[in-house]
């Protein structure tokens, strides 16, 4: 083993920062030709770095200065910035993420999904780089003095913000209200106070707090209302949630209404407090328009829609094909999504509540889909559904992605059993960080 192989923890050493990684790492290499991840680096910066863990096939570090800034690192305007975990981008410029998601989403289609001529189209940007999330969710540590902000990286430590540049500034505002209140402060009426979730109706204006707590504190959201609505007008209603906020929080209580209403073009769509809905309205429409176009619906279509939400895609497809059938696992988002039809006079659809593999058996039975839109969580679709989907051989697929590693493997495994991708199109809705949405086109050969 040669001498540059003994790299231990706490080592010091300059480092070249060669590309990005997924993730939002940069990447360099050691002598003995290890790779070198390094949060917060830009490719062509000559950085000091200090190893924080050593493996025989790569090295973790921490960024300790930059020697030589590469060509496209700019200023983090966070103060937050490397201390809060919500961004790991702010210091490259908003043309070099661009061009690194895109490089990332090639990279994975090759590695893991073994395609190699997907045609990617340019990226569509629709969101401002800052002040563009309509929903966050705060972390709280509600002990002697209230901490409400965002996790640490890699770690469960809240760090305390006062304000949050990505964030509408209505959401900061309601941060601000939140953190301002005295006799009784938020940790008095709240003592376990986990989480608050906000959201804002980008189209609308209509705010919603959802607080997760302890039962016996259902009586404390009436006054957290009154006082929030007295700064905050547009506030539609306060959720008392219990359970883990991960894994299908259980409804305890509310004062007001426990939704919010979002306007997208000429459609308006209910969304309960515990219903997935897009990180705003723009980016709802500009995914909506994405989808409709990859569809290319004549008006004699039966289309599938799973993962359906609470009816993003389901109520603008109905309009433009024969029948249209949403499938959603979330109880929430399911009746927010038969309302929505509903109330947009969408009577040649259905909704279905019902995980995606238990629903498809029986749909595929019915045979004569012509359609099927796919909008998994980040994990992707389950083989299951997949296998089903193949063997249905339905003539086209719309696949609406959030992490372009289960896209890249669900692609692969779509592409090589009888479909064509033809056209993949990047989608930036998270500006300052290495999240990237996608929206693929695929038919069957």
């Amino acid at each position: 083993m040669s001498a540059s192989s003994n790299i231990s923890v706490g080592q010091r050493l300059p480092l070249r920062i060669e590309r990005l990684v997924f993730q939002g790492n940069g990447l360099g290499h050691l002598a003995d030709g290890r790779v070198v991840f390094v949060p917060y680096t830009a490719p062509g910066d000559e950085a000091e770095v200090e190893i924080t863990e050593a493996r025989e096939d790569y090295v973790r570090a921490k960024l300790l200065r930059i020697l030589t800034p590469a060509p496209g690192r700019v200023e983090p305007p966070c103060p937050y910035f490397q201390t809060c975990g919500g961004c790991q981008w702010q210091h490259l410029s908003d043309a070099s993420q661009l061009e690194w998601k895109e490089k990332i989403l090639r990279e994975q289609l090759t590695r893991v999904g073994k395609l190699t001529d997907v045609p990617v189209s340019a990226p569509v940007a629709p969101l401002g780089p800052w002040e563009y999330r309509a929903r966050a969710q705060f972390k709280v540590v509600a002990g002697g003095r209230l901490h409400i902000g965002f996790h640490q990286q890699e770690t469960h430590r809240v760090v305390d913000i006062d304000r949050c540049p990505l964030l509408d500034a209505r959401l900061n505002r309601l941060l601000s209200v939140l953190r301002r209140m005295r006799d009784p402060a938020l940790p008095k009426l709240f003592p376990r106070l986990r989480e608050v979730w906000a959201a804002v109706g980008t189209g609308t204006g209509e705010a919603i707090v959802s607080l997760f707590a302890r039962t016996q504190d259902r009586a404390a959201i009436r006054l957290l209302f009154h006082r929030i609505q007295a700064e905050v007008s547009t506030l539609q209603g306060v959720v008392l949630l219990d359970g883990d906020p991960r894994q299908h929080p259980r409804f305890v209580d509310r004062h007001g209404h426990g939704a919010i209403v979002e306007q997208i073009g000429a459609h308006r769509f209910r969304v309960d407090a515990m219903a997935f809905f897009q990180v705003s309205g723009l980016a709802a429409e500009t995914l909506t328009r994405l989808v409709i176009e990859g569809a290319t619906l004549t008006g004699i279509e039966r289309v599938m829609d799973l993962f359906c939400g609470v009816g993003t895609f389901s109520v603008p497809v109905a309009r433009l094909a024969r029948e249209v059938v949403g499938v959603e696992a979330s109880a929430a988002a399911a009746s927010d999504a038969l309302h929505n039809l509903r109330t947009n006079a969408c009577a040649n659809a259905r909704i279905i509540h019902a995980q995606a593999e238990q629903a498809l058996p029986g749909l595929a039975q019915e045979g004569g889909w012509d359609l099927v839109i796919l909008d998994p969580p980040r994990q992707g679709v389950s083989g299951r559904v997949l296998g089903t989907l193949l063997e249905m051989g339905v003539p086209r697929l719309v696949y609406v992605s959030c992490d372009p590693t289960t896209l890249a493997r669900d692609l692969g495994v779509l592409v090589h059993k009888g479909y064509r991708c033809v056209r993949l199109t990047p989608v930036e809705l998270f500006p300052q960080t290495f999240h990237l949405e996608a929206v693929a086109v695929l038919e069957r050969r």
